[in-house]
């Protein structure tokens, strides 16, 4: 509920800001790539960072609506924290969810993403990017599984690692590491933007064996909030 609260609070204030931006004479680019390091901060110590590529291209004569890709390589931190069931065949009815409890969490990922944007000036961009398909990684964790159907004939303690597919499929569906963004950009110089707004990065970790339920993959969906620089070195 909490990180629903956040995400609303910052829709808000994203299309507050729209209606507050003065546009601006220019000509927008065609194409632009840039290099993006991010760095976000979350609840229980949570902590996110990724480095990035990526192209976008203006749209119609306007150029103002962009569409991008990249590649982009991120990692998760945090600490005490519980994974629950992420299958989404089992997501849907309480009795099927469990909980993995990570005293340190790591996962990273290295994925290629999408990225939309709206640039209203030379000044001012909205954004979302998300990664799509990719590949996930890290170290080795003994978690603590919990489960109220579990009576002995599962582990206490299990062994799990990062899940090493990422693949974009909606919601419950998605499986992996993946990172989304909403942002607002502004441009700090003609090669160099500030950016920053709102990071839900999905981490997910897979158990050594089957657990309950014939399940071995658990999620922690945190919202947290970042800033980036982005610098485009062939402006």
């Amino acid at each position: 509920m909490k990180n629903l609260l956040k995400f609303y609070l910052f829709i808000s204030v994203f299309f507050l800001a729209v209606t507050c931006v003065q546009a601006q004479e220019g000509t927008l680019p065609k194409k632009e790539s840039n290099i993006d390091l991010a760095l976000g901060m979350g609840e229980n110590r949570s902590f996110s960072y990724a480095l990035s590529w990526n192209t976008s291209y203006g749209l119609f004569s306007s150029n103002k609506f962009r569409l991008g890709y990249g590649v982009r390589f991120s990692g998760f931190t945090g600490t005490d924290l519980n994974y629950i069931t992420a299958p989404a065949d089992l997501t849907g009815d309480n009795a099927t969810i469990d909980t993995l409890f990570v005293n340190s969490a790591h996962t990273m990922g290295l994925s290629a993403l999408i990225n939309l944007q709206y640039q209203f000036s030379p000044k001012f961009k909205l954004g979302f990017n998300i990664d799509a398909i990719g590949l996930g990684f890290g170290g080795t964790t003994n978690a603590q599984f919990i489960s109220s159907s579990n009576t002995g004939q599962f582990p206490e303690t299990v062994e799990a690692s990062p899940t090493s597919f990422n693949l974009l499929l909606g919601g419950d569906n998605d499986r992996g590491q993946i990172k989304s963004e909403f942002y607002i950009a502004y441009a700090l110089s003609e090669k160099t933007w500030l950016r920053g707004g709102m990071d839900m990065t999905f981490s997910e970790y897979t158990s050594r064996q089957e657990l309950a339920n014939a399940n071995d993959r658990f999620r922690y969906k945190p919202v947290l909030i970042f800033l980036a620089i982005s610098y485009n070195p062939f402006n």
